[in-house]
């Protein structure tokens, strides 16, 4: 957890740093029930608290599944006639740089949250990702390996601003796993990067050793007829709002969640924790980054890796019992007020004229 904190510059309970409000607007082209989307919502929520002027000018429009609040502007494309004149304009995906960039006020910065030319079914895209990410920008990143990337690769200064957790994600009242154990696998079966046949693969398993498990389904989809080929979950939830998201994990026993090397950062896995809920997860970058030594960490396609870790620490209630506990212990690092206190200093940080300067690390170019 260190790395988030040294790198953010943020501790626990200290205050938001003071100075003018900046006029801030996050470009987001859709507002599809996605991880990646509710990070940049709540992003300008906490802005907004933090006493900045932040309007979330979308593509898409208003979500019924996250407040908003009142400054968000639907438009039909990025243009300076449609986005109001702002201090920093957020890309936060690489359709958004070029028109972040084109603003005639203030600067530009990218918020990147997944590297999308490292992904496989967009490969024609992947040129036009690449000169996206090619334009010289302030970047904000959710896990240090992406900021290594933008940094290595584009040239990029860049400042970690990891996702922050609301107040409702919180633990249930379950001190050991339940007997049939209810075993979460996440995301669509149709997002091959999520690593979901993996899961469901190792659930098969664990039955076939005999242990009493159910299978629970969360995704943004229904059930689709290739996830039903494979195994009939016991229950399938689709389209939650986060709430409902956090009551279901802290009603589970495990949850598994092999995403491949592409993935960002693993955001359920975090949430997972916040609900004291034990993980076994992908050994990846940024699950390295923030759950290592708190989830078991296992190969990333291997669904009898998956299977044995489950296996055994659903069989040892004194080891659940501890998994449970540290990860607890490790979300509170990743408090709205932690997250809020970086945002705020990457945001003046960006401002700055960071781009002034040439030093390799990030952290050494002025915040103010």
């Amino acid at each position: 957890m260190d790395v988030f904190a040294d790198r953010c510059g943020a501790r626990l309970g200290a205050p938001v740093s003071q100075g003018p409000p900046l006029r801030i607007n996050y470009l987001l082209e859709d507002t599809a029930l996605f991880g990646g989307v509710k990070v940049v919502l709540h992003h300008a929520e906490l802005l907004r608290r933090a006493g900045h002027r932040v309007t979330v000018v979308s593509k898409g429009p208003r979500p019924p599944w996250y407040p908003t609040g009142e400054s968000f502007l639907e438009v039909a494309r990025f243009s300076p006639e449609e986005v109001p004149a702002a201090d920093l304009h957020v890309a936060t995906f690489w359709t958004t740089v070029e028109a972040a960039v084109a603003q005639p006020s203030g600067q530009a910065v990218h918020f990147c949250q997944g590297f999308e030319a490292g992904l496989e079914h967009n490969r024609e895209e992947h040129p036009k990702i690449i000169d996206a990410y090619s334009t010289r920008l302030p970047t904000w990143t959710v896990s240090p390996h992406l900021g290594e990337l933008n940094r290595s690769r584009f040239g990029r200064p860049y400042r970690l601003v990891t996702p922050a957790l609301e107040p409702f994600w919180r633990p249930g009242d379950r001190s050991r796993p339940g007997r049939p154990s209810r075993v979460l696998v996440p995301h669509p079966f149709e997002f091959y990067m999520k690593g979901v046949d993996t899961a469901l693969k190792a659930a098969m398993k664990l039955r076939m050793d005999g242990v009493d498990l159910e299978i629970i389904r969360l995704s943004q989809w229904p059930l689709g007829p290739d996830e039903r080929n494979l195994v009939e979950p016991d229950e399938f939830h689709h389209h939650l709002r986060p709430e409902r998201v956090a009551e279901l994990l802290a009603g589970c026993d495990l949850l598994l969640a092999p995403s491949w090397e592409s993935e960002g950062f693993g955001l359920i896995v975090l949430e997972a924790m916040a609900c004291g809920l034990p993980v076994v997860a992908s050994r990846i970058p940024p699950h390295l980054a923030f759950a290592d030594g708190v989830a078991e960490l296992v190969g990333e396609r291997d669904a009898d890796d998956f299977a044995g870790a489950a296996g055994e620490i659903l069989a040892d209630p004194e080891r659940w019992s501890r998994m449970r506990l540290r990860g607890l212990e490790r979300a509170r690092g990743f408090a709205e007020d932690v997250v809020a206190e970086a945002l705020d200093r990457a945001a003046r940080w960006a401002v700055s004229g960071c781009l002034l300067y040439t030093s390799d690390a990030a952290d050494e170019c002025p915040a103010v």
